[in-house]
């Protein structure tokens, strides 16, 4: 059996985390390497290793789990775990970029009011946070955050939801719908007691419910015609 002392662990990881610094440097210096490029964008390494984080997760393992960071960073196994965690993130990218390039051609917007608006809310929300300027500082001092990474978060997370919103605008759940369910699901709506509850008294939930279960297929059907659409290539030897 391996016995990696913290030392050794230590050693180790910060050998590891100079070549991969060193790495970086000289990839600043040339050309980007492209890992993927999703109809003619491409996403970098640069980008793909901002999104994984694997060094940050491994430092932040060998505080706790010592031999599992060990074993990421120094096994043939561990190399491939790492790699198929790369392509799971670089998947995710690609979706993050097609939903942008949709955005993009359904000239779909966020003001800056509509931006603030969410900035007043999580102030108010938070107690930590007596002001704006509170909030400000945390990101700071905390996050290694400015406000305006902030703001642009919040800009393309409400994007992403107007187009969700935009895909979904037709769906709907029908009385009907609704009422089945309830029959055929009788012993899920039960008080304390274990009587069933009448159906006004549950109707607003399994509308609800549905609605969110239909919402969902309608998008993931949506998005997988998207995928299908694109010209995707992965440049598998960059990975």
């Amino acid at each position: 059996m391996l016995n990696f002392t913290k030392k050794s662990l230590l050693v180790t990881l910060l050998i590891s985390l100079l070549v991969f610094t060193s790495l970086a440097v000289a990839a600043q210096d040339s050309e980007p390497t492209v890992v993927a490029t999703v109809n003619g964008e491409d996403i970098t390494e640069q980008e793909l290793s901002s999104a994984a984080q694997v060094y940050p997760i491994i430092m932040t393992l060998s505080q706790q789990y010592r031999s599992f960071a060990q074993f990421l960073i120094s096994s043939p196994a561990g190399s491939e775990f790492l790699s198929e965690y790369r392509k799971y993130v670089l998947d995710q990218l690609i979706d993050q970029k097609l939903k942008q390039q949709k955005v993009e051609e359904m000239d779909i917007g966020v003001s800056d009011e509509e931006v603030q608006a969410e900035i007043d809310n999580i102030v108010e929300n938070n107690e930590q946070f007596g002001d704006e300027q509170a909030l400000e500082n945390y990101l700071k001092n905390e996050q290694n955050m400015s406000m305006d990474n902030l703001k642009s978060m919040i800009k393309e997370n409400l994007r992403s939801e107007k187009l969700t919103e935009e895909v979904t605008s037709g769906v709907g759940v029908s009385e009907e719908e609704v009422k089945a369910y309830y029959e055929s699901n009788e012993q899920s709506f039960t008080d304390d007691e274990g009587n069933v509850k009448p159906f006004e008294e549950v109707e607003g939930q399994i509308e609800s419910n549905l609605l969110s279960q239909k919402e969902n297929q309608v998008y993931n059907e949506w998005m997988e015609k998207v995928r299908e659409e694109a010209e995707v290539t992965k440049n598998e030897e960059n990975l």
